[in-house]
């Protein structure tokens, strides 16, 4: 059999800070607030970053925690892909600093940047590099996040959402199991000014004007159509399915961005799949963008519905993530 990438590792971290909807309604001064975000969004509190954390400190805490599961040492990582759109710099790379913290000394590192669709494409990526490469038979996929650094907390269509945290997954190769299966990418550049941190690149430097102006926060610039999830998630889902040759029945978990539950409900309908086959951290961590469906999946073994790295017995999985620009990605894979 071919090489293939097999998860063995999960691990996860979020802050020790919370903040409840009580929380956010009393900041805000708008009754009704947190009644509003558990039945519209299914969020009921969230995690912050301390002042003195960075998103490479999540992704640290994250990755020994995978590294760990997965019976690896830091040594013993080929490759370090980190999917984040909040790092520590504009340059360099928040990998190469989680590389350093980890003592992953013989690692290469790269950053991926798609917005909250990036932890299922570095998963893809890490999945091809070892299927294609066989100096690579370790790596350590990671998605960071820490949003609430840009968040200004007076706007009630940011603070209400994002919050804090990092998952990671450690793959190895494997040529008696497959675990990988195939992945879909689709993209619409149309959206690239919709939501975003826009102040700090080329387009938009990073001004005392700009500072002044309150405009280098995340912003949601123009409004995305309200289904475009639902548009799209149950298609690429049913794709990928496909190129499996599995039917959605055929699926036994479903993981999505942690966006929004009614979202989640409406694309579980769509396809015709039981509720109970997916699975949801956004109400206790709230949105965790790039970090969230490695979380769904650690807590989900966590809580005794997935079997543990090691102990699955090749369950049909599909993850499907979404981001800002917009990029979307899909993968299916064999639990082992």
């Amino acid at each position: 059999m071919v090489r293939s990438a097999v998860i063995t590792g999960l691990g996860m971290y979020v802050p020790e800070k919370m903040l409840t909807n009580e929380d956010i309604e009393k900041m805000l001064q708008r009754p009704g607030t947190a009644k509003w975000l558990v039945d519209n969004v299914g969020i009921k509190q969230r995690r912050v970053m301390a002042d003195d954390e960075v998103t490479s400190d999540l992704a640290l805490h994250a990755s020994r925690q995978a590294v760990e599961n997965a019976g690896l040492e830091p040594e013993d990582l080929d490759l370090i892909i980190l999917s984040t759109d909040t790092p520590d710099y504009l340059s360099p790379a928040t990998s190469v600093i989680v590389q350093y913290k980890l003592g992953a000394k013989n690692a290469g590192t790269f950053d991926v940047n798609c917005a909250c669709a990036g932890l299922v494409t570095a998963y893809d990526i890490g999945s091809r590099y070892i299927a294609t490469d066989s100096e690579i038979n370790s790596v350590l996929v990671i998605g960071a996040y820490g949003m609430t650094k840009f968040v200004d907390w007076t706007d009630h269509y940011t603070c209400t959402l994002f919050a804090d945290g990092a998952g990671a997954i450690v793959l190895q190769s494997n040529e008696e199991k497959q675990g990988f299966m195939n992945s879909k990418l689709i993209a619409d550049g149309s959206y690239y000014d919709h939501v975003g941190v826009f102040v700090g690149g080329t387009a938009e430097p990073p001004t005392i004007e700009a500072i002044q102006n309150n405009t280098h926060h995340l912003a949601f610039r123009k409004r995305f159509p309200a289904d475009t999830n639902l548009e799209n998630w149950p298609q690429l889902t049913r794709d990928c399915a496909a190129k499996a040759n599995l039917s959605i029945d055929e699926i036994d978990w479903f993981f999505f961005t942690q966006i929004n539950v009614r979202t989640i409900e409406a694309v579980m309908a769509e396809l015709g799949a039981p509720i109970e086959k997916t699975h949801i951290v956004m109400d206790k961590w709230g949105y965790t963008g790039s970090a969230c469906v490695a979380l769904a999946m650690y807590d989900a073994v966590d809580q005794g519905k997935l079997p543990p790295p090691g102990q699955g017995k090749g369950e049909n999985i599909a993850l499907c993530s979404s981001g800002g620009g917009f990029n979307m990605a899909a993968a299916v894979l064999k639990w082992w």
